[in-house]
């Protein structure tokens, strides 16, 4: 059959198209130390994409991808960006071990990169941009991956070529401290993250302009970490210059609405002085103060003046002079909407074991935050462990010290449907877990889990958790290295002046968070900070404003420290009552055969009967977890009980024993010893000096006795090896009885 061919001008349109999109190819690679390098290439992948860029770092390689739906604009209520990290189990050279055998959902890490990449390139988008997504995949990667450094890259440099408006470069880096604290890696491999003290990622403008941080410490000195941005700062320029050699296109010029300035104009008239009133009057809480700047909101909207003007751009001006108050108020007066001063702390009420039967409790009241927090101790098996694909990409890890955050809704008066952890949930909960990580014992011999949920919310509600979960791990009697606390810093502005003129606030509201520039999180003991996590609605924050918001927040752990020492300054000496007692012991290998052959049955008759869990550690030894000494006894009593019974044979190597037929099978037959009803298997290569394939051959019966040779136990099953072909002359019963 002959194949037609396309028409000539067909075939040329299509060559013409392929040159366009091949030929704009380019890439640039910066080198640090000599040793670790970053390559950003783009115009050979994802071309139908606003702009793609592929950042590589030896053999691993994620892509990023920029696309915008230039139909739909912002608001400016909140940025349209929305940016995804998708898993990609083929980057690391496996098969996803579901049923499906595919991608099916983000991890938990692959949530937290999606959210530290977000955390980097939306401050720089304007609020009215385009809908945009970013969406980055891994390519390759292998055991030294750093999934974020590369994802904030690729994104940056995506968006910083593309026409959607981006206040780059913007360029991350990974520095890393060891445990002496003079050397310091710029994007270290993982042998030298395991062995830092220090991990430290941060994204910056340039200008050392800092708009992310990322910070896990082993009690990190602030001097430490200001080394640390240091060097941060001499190497992040190359990446900015790189940025800026990829080239680009022209940037699109956002439409702005013409009646805002109108709208701004006639609230200002109506409502400024209210909204100054309410936002001065000290004796507001969270719930009055909403409801009142509710109120005047509904009581303006309804003036004929705003009547011409859509219902969405007057709530946009609305919010942002409710925003605009509230920061001239805090800059010109000095005093919060509260009435604190810009270093005063809320109050704080503390209270430990509540409830007798929870292994540790507490409750951490800071102003209208509240966080209770429960200790539960179970056996090593109740520990994370993450599949195998998981544990190559990075994603999960072994855990023996877990912490579960959870923010229901009615924390904040509203109503919420029952569903699964969304990405804010997981993130705060693995700040928080971070906090307190470094603090946990090694060789603890329990798996921890802590959970804190948070009954009120405005404000800091993760740094809350730090606090009550250090408590009610003080309660459970836990010996921490020390105590931890966390403390919410924040900033307020000027518009015109914002690197001169500005408040650095302690102890920040929700509503400052919401009208505010910066929320920095910080945690730590008395000796240094363990986490930390800088978000930004600014282009970033000076060196003077990052030191000055350090210093803040040292002070701010100490107080809450001095605070938390009050009611539990250490770990409480004995374990209460309700704590479950393990105890390792070591158990022969035919013993242990004996307790969990047939399925575990007799494992799982004892755990019913007794309520205690029994659970492998290693070859040798298993652990045996109760909730009470009595229960204890009584599970060894029945375990010495089986073991006993199973056990109790033993003769001399090598003596020849009488052994009664039960059953015969295919594979040997079945015997009995004297003195126990225990069965044994002889195998057909064990019945006769000839090799069978069946017993039938040799005459044997049921009921049968032979005598066979006793050669102990296997080392490694403990099961009983006898052999009846050892024995000189030995026949068949139905020939021994002729002879006879």
């Amino acid at each position: 059959m002959r194949i037609p061919q396309l028409p000539l001008r067909y075939s040329k349109r299509w060559s013409s198209r392929e040159y366009r999109l091949a030929g704009n190819e380019r890439s640039v690679s910066v080198d640090f130390n000599g040793k670790n390098s970053l390559e950003l290439k783009t115009g050979h992948m994802a071309r139908f994409a606003s702009a793609a860029v592929v950042a590589s770092s030896g053999d691993n390689s994620v892509m990023a991808t920029v696309v915008q739906r230039k139909q739909k604009q912002g608001d400016g209520n909140g940025v349209p960006l929305q940016v995804e990290y998708r898993p990609s189990a083929s980057a690391v050279g496996r098969i996803p071990t579901n049923f499906l055998r595919r991608e099916l959902s983000q991890s938990d890490n692959e949530i937290l990169i999606s959210r530290a990449i977000d955390r980097s390139i939306r401050p720089l988008m304007p609020a009215n941009s385009y809908e945009t997504q970013v969406i980055c995949k891994p390519l390759a990667l292998d055991e030294n991956a750093d999934q974020i450094m590369l994802g904030i890259n690729a994104a940056s440099s995506a968006l910083h070529i593309s026409s959607a408006p981006f206040n780059g470069p913007l360029a991350a880096i990974r520095v890393s401290m060891d445990p002496r604290g003079k050397i310091f890696h710029v994007n270290p491999g993982q042998e030298e993250l395991k062995a830092s003290s220090m991990n430290m990622i941060v994204a910056m403008r340039r200008n050392q302009k800092t708009v992310m941080i990322e910070l896990d410490g082993e009690e990190t000195r602030g001097e430490q970490l200001e080394e640390a941005l240091d060097v941060a700062f001499q190497n992040v320029e190359r990446l900015h210059v790189a940025m800026d050699e990829l080239g680009g296109i022209e940037k699109d010029e956002l439409p702005e609405k013409t009646t805002t300035m109108e709208i701004l104009e006639i609230l200002e008239a109506l409502a400024r002085e209210r909204i100054y009133y309410v936002m001065t009057d000290s004796t507001h809480d969270k719930i009055s103060r909403d409801e009142e700047i509710k109120a005047i909101m509904e009581d303006v909207i309804g003036t004929e003046a705003l009547q011409p003007f859509p219902p969405a751009d007057i709530y946009q001006c609305w919010s942002f002079l409710v925003k605009k108050v509230l920061r001239e108020t805090t800059l010109s007066t000095g005093i919060r909407c509260d009435g604190r001063r810009p270093t005063d702390f809320r109050p704080i009420r503390i209270q430990v074991d509540m409830y007798k039967k929870l292994h540790g409790c507490s409750m951490f009241q800071r102003g209208q935050t509240q966080v209770m927090s429960t200790v539960t101790f179970d056996s090593p098996t109740a520990a994370f462990h993450p599949d195998s694909v998981a544990q190559l990409l990075g994603s999960q890890r072994k855990k023996s010290f877990m912490l579960h955050y959870e923010f229901p809704s009615f924390a904040t008066n509203d109503i919420g449907a029952s569903r699964s952890l969304n990405r804010r949930e997981i993130g705060h909960g693995a700040l928080a877990e971070k906090a307190l990580k470094p603090l946990f014992p090694t060789g603890f011999p329990y798996a921890v889990r802590l959970a804190c949920q948070v009954l009120e919310s405005n404000g800091s509600s993760s740094m809350a958790s730090v606090c009550g979960g250090s408590l009610a791990l003080y309660d459970a009697g836990v010996p921490m290295k020390n105590a931890a606390a966390g403390v919410a810093i924040g900033l307020i502005s000027d518009e015109n002046e914002p690197e001169t003129n500005y408040k650095v606030l302690t102890d920040i509201l929700g509503i400052e968070d919401y009208a505010g520039d910066m929320d920095f999180k910080i945690a730590g003991t008395k000796n240094g900070f363990t986490a930390a996590q800088l978000d930004v609605k600014n282009d970033g924050l000076t060196r003077q404003q990052l030191r000055e918001s350090l210093d803040a927040a040292r002070a701010g752990i100490d107080h809450v420290l001095g605070k938390m020492a009050i009611i539990r300054d250490r770990p409480r000496e004995q374990p209460k009552s309700t704590v479950p007692i393990i105890e390792s012991m070591r158990i022969e290998p035919h013993k242990r055969v004996t307790l969990f052959r047939n399925n575990g049955y007799n494992c799982k008759l004892i755990e019913a009967e007794t309520g205690v869990k029994i659970s492998v550690e290693d070859e040798s030894n298993i652990s045996l977890l109760a909730p009470s000494q009595e229960k204890l006894q009584k599970a060894l009593s029945m375990m010495n009980g089986v073991l006993e019974s199973n056990t109790t044979l033993d003769f001399a190597f090598g003596s020849i024993i009488q052994a009664e037929i039960v059953e015969i099978m295919d594979r040997g037959v079945y015997v009995t010893l004297p003195g126990s009803s225990q069965r044994v298997l002889i195998n057909n290569n064990h019945l006769s000096l000839h090799p069978i394939r069946h017993p039938d051959v040799l005459g044997l019966k049921v009921g049968d006795k032979m005598a066979c040779t006793w050669f102990g136990r296997d080392e490694h099953t403990g099961n009983i090896r006898l052999s009846r072909k050892t024995l000189a002359g030995a026949s068949h019963p139905a020939t021994q009885q002729k002879k006879k």
